[in-house]
């Protein structure tokens, strides 16, 4: 069974996470990023507003780690983005917009959706 000291880790990891894919969203050009198959044909209105959310969401991540209580619905809010972003991914790299790098990268946020929402299923009441 997943523990909730799991899930904490899991949140505290989130957030550096969010932010190397803020960075990579900010700055696609650097050497991270050509590894990662990202590229700079996005306006940097875009990519920064992009950027802004996933800090934004790496923060709340964060606090939520150091509650007393994980808010139940924060964490599924969370999950069901995380997976939405991969799913996101995944189709962009099936219409070529994206690198297959840039969806091994996000297998992180598929593994940590499905750890969440699971772990919120198994301690449902």
């Amino acid at each position: 069974m997943i523990s909730e000291k799991l899930i904490r880790h899991s949140l505290r990891l989130s957030v550096v996470f969010n932010l190397g894919a803020a960075w990579l969203l900010v700055f696609p050009d650097n050497a991270l990023g050509q590894l990662a198959g990202f590229t700079a044909s996005s306006s940097p209105l875009h990519t920064g507003v992009a950027a802004l959310m996933v800090v934004s969401l790496g923060l709340a991540y964060g606090w939520l780690a150091q509650q007393p209580a994980i808010d139940r619905p924060l964490l599924a809010v969370g999950g069901l983005i995380k997976g939405a972003a991969y799913l996101l991914f995944v189709g962009q790299w099936l219409f070529g917009v994206l690198s297959g790098r840039v969806v091994l990268f996000a297998t992180a946020d598929i593994v940590l959706a499905i750890l969440w929402l699971g772990w919120l299923y198994r301690t449902r009441t």
